[in-house]
């Protein structure tokens, strides 16, 4: 019964995120496949949130209404 689960490297031991339904002293194959994570994407995301929030862009410029967008004379 294969089962795919999760882990972390602690130390160079794995510690995994749920524990195995099997009984102790169980022989069992493991193969080991890093997951790819998004995290640098995330805490650059967040980053750049950070820097909208805390110095927006005030253009100064003027603020057209709807009408005035879309006058096509």
């Amino acid at each position: 019964m294969p089962t795919d689960l999760t882990a972390t490297v602690l130390g160079g031991e794995l510690k995994l995120d749920q524990p195995l339904a099997l009984p102790d002293q169980s022989r069992v194959r493991v193969t080991i496949q890093p997951v790819v994570s998004n995290e640098g994407w995330r805490r650059a995301l967040d980053s750049l949130e950070r820097l909208r929030r805390d110095r927006p862009i005030h253009s100064g410029g003027l603020r057209f209404t709807r009408d005035e967008l879309h006058d096509r004379d």
